[in-house]
This record gives C-alpha cells, structure tokens and sequence, in this order.
C-alpha cells in the first residue's frame, strides 16, 4: 500500500518505487513484443502456431425488435428529461446511417454472416446495443433483457461455431440480475454479462449492486461494461458541442465508471472478478501511470479509502481491453505494453464501425502471427471459454 506525502511535499518513497516498477514493466513488455524500435511490434518467439488465424470480434451488437420499441416510446414520453445525454446522441447520427445501423443490429442471420464473411471474421461475441435495458422501470427492464437473451441464445444454437453471447441484465433490480446471469449462463450458455454503464445515474461500486459481482465471480464469467452517455449529473458539457455519444462522451463516462470501481475498492472485495472495458480501454491504460502517482498522493494518505494495492495493479489484473473503435497501430500498441498481451482482445465494434476496415488497419500494424493470434483469437478462447 502506498503511502503519504513526504513533509517536503515531494512523492514519498514507495510512491516512486511503485512507479519505478509499473515503468520497468512496461518497459519489459514493450521488448517483449518489439514495440521497441522503429520496426513496431515483432512476432513474439514463444512457437508460432501454422494455419489462419480465426478472427473473434468481442463486442459486436445487436438489438431487439421489442427493445427498439420500448426505446422510442420511452424517448417520447419521460426519456428526454430523464436522460438529456441520450436524447442529445440520437439526433447526432443522419437517419440514413442510423437506419443502416439498425437493419443490421436486428438482422439474426444472412446479412450478419455475410458481412462478417466479408471481413473474415469467424465469431462474434454478441451484446445487447446501448442503452439496452437501463433505462427503463426494474419489471420492464427484466422482461426485456430476459427475452434478448432467449433471442441471442437462438441465434448462437444455430450457429454455435459463429456466435457466442453476453448476457443483457437490469441492473435496476440487483437480485434478480445475478439470477438472469446465473440462468443464462447455465440454461443458454452465455458467457458473461453486459452492462451499459450506469443505471439511472448510479454506478456499480454502490455496494447494492454488488450481488451482481458475487454471481459473476462465482460463475467465473466476465462483466463487459459497455459505454452509454453520460449521466444526467454530468451530461450538462456534452450536450451543447453534441460530444454527448462515441464521439467523447461515452469514453468519458465509461472510463470514470471503471475508475470507481477501482477506487471504490470492488476488487478489494472481489479480487477474481473481470471486467472487460472496450475502446482501448476507455482511455485508462493511457493514465494508469499519473492514476497511480495521484492517489499515492492525494488518496492513500487519508486512508479512508485505502485500497490493497496500487490502482495500475487492479487495471492489469482484473480488466481486460478489446480493440473495438481503435484498430490503429498506437492505441494497440499501448494496450499491449501496460495491459500485457494477455489481456488484449480484437473487437470490430460492428455495425458502428466497418468490420473490414478494422482487419485492415489492425494486420497492417504488423504484430506478428503469434502475437495476432493472441488478440485475434486466442484471448477470446480462453476469457469466453469458446473450443477451438
């Protein structure tokens, strides 16, 4: 644990020792993978295995009929005082995109393979699409999220080697959750949960929330938090320059709801659980550093949250990052040096971004068939435990 400020104001010892050895492991781990050097990141030595690569793209969408519904009607009534992010992020997209986007988020079928055929992804890690089921009444929410997994659930036992599922659960109603997540783990064969972010304005470090962390480290199944807008308390300077969506808004909330889980001591208290965060990881591995230094300064003195270990440590061990929206060179690479490349899996983001262009401009980073494999597939093997 780390401690206070010296009197003289300067970082105290172990402050910096935690920061020499964060640096010294990134800096191994960026040999290890080559990202030293102009040459970017070189196949790693560790027996490459022959054969194509089969693609897993871990956060890919879909949406219910049933859900669209709810959506609008909720959105013409109470929706737009109540949730003034989202209301904002739906008049953003031009109808003619946004109405492409949704053929595909309902499509259970023909153009979903042959798009991802297209691409040359094998699998899709299926999750309900933002906003999902949070925004509604805790019944309401239930029902709809219950009947989305029956339906993913379908579409995964009639092609069981193309999709595989992440349970949609209400968080509105904590109980019943982890019992949506216990029978479609064992009933359907989901392979963890998908929350999108906040829930009416609260955040999952609430201690009430938590019978939904119990149930997923004792199935030993992942939680994806997925982004949504920003809550209503900090949506107000995201509304006017319309930054409230994927633009900004959503790394920014979805990075803040992860933080607190961190500072809010839930791997304190459930120190297997994983969490697996999209977009790079929501921008946290690119200050896991100053994180770490700020609350060895400004937090740990007080000692009224202390947390077991440093924050960085909670970021390696109990998150996972996926690719989704950032398939270019310089966000992977920095992944793969603070998360290690274990805990970097590929995601296309579909239908939001281009399945295609994401292959493309992840193989052109060069990682190396190992290293590819890793991210590409094998990470999603053995995070969702899919046969390979």
């Amino acid at each position: 644990m780390t401690e206070g400020v010296d009197s003289d104001g300067a970082r105290p010892a172990t402050a910096k020792a935690d920061r020499r050895q964060f640096m010294r492991r990134a800096t191994a781990l960026l040999g290890a993978v080559g990202l030293v050097g102009e040459r970017g990141l070189a196949q790693a030595a560790d027996g490459a295995r022959t054969g194509p690569v089969a693609r897993i793209a871990t956060e890919e969408a879909f949406v219910t009929p049933e859900i669209t519904a709810a959506t609008l009607a909720y959105m013409a009534g109470d929706g737009a005082r109540d949730e003034p992010a989202l209301a904002v992020a739906r008049t953003v997209t031009a109808p003619a995109v946004r109405n492409a986007w949704n053929r595909r988020l309902t499509d259970f079928g023909a153009l979903r393979l042959e798009e991802m055929d297209a691409a040359g992804i094998a699998m899709q890690i299926l999750l309900l699409s933002s906003p999902g089921v949070q925004i509604f009444a805790a019944d309401q929410a239930a029902e709809l999220a219950r009947h989305a997994n029956d339906t993913a659930a379908r579409l995964c036992r009639a092609y069981p080697s193309r999709f595989a599922a992440l349970a949609a659960i209400a968080p509105q109603s904590p109980s019943a959750a982890a019992d949506e997540l216990t029978r479609s783990v064992g009933e359907l064969g989901c392979r963890g949960a998908m929350i999108n972010s906040h829930t009416k304005g609260e955040y999952l470090d609430d201690p009430k929330f938590w019978p939904i962390f119990e149930a997923a480290q004792a199935l030993d199944v992942p939680i994806y938090l997925h982004p949504r807008e920003p809550s209503p308390a900090m949506a107000g300077p995201f509304i006017s320059p319309r930054a409230t969506g994927s633009i900004w808004g959503y790394a920014a909330e979805t990075g803040l709801h992860a933080l607190r889980l961190i500072l809010g001591g839930v791997f304190d208290n459930f120190p297997r659980l994983q969490i697996i965060l999209g977009h790079g990881g929501e921008a946290l591995p690119f200050f896991a550093d100053r994180i770490d230094t700020r609350y060895a300064v400004e937090l740990a003195p007080g000692g009224a949250r202390s947390l077991k270990f440093q924050p960085s440590h909670y970021l390696r061990e109990n998150f996972i990052v996926t690719t989704s929206g950032m398939n270019w060179k310089q966000p992977v690479e920095l992944c793969l040096a603070v998360m290690g490349p274990e805990r970097v899996m590929f995601a296309a983001d579909w239908p939001f971004e281009d399945a295609s262009e994401a292959v493309r401009t992840f193989d052109a980073i060069g990682l190396g068939e190992t290293l590819a494999r890793r991210v590409y597939e094998d990470n999603a093997r053995r995070v969702f435990r899919l046969q390979a």
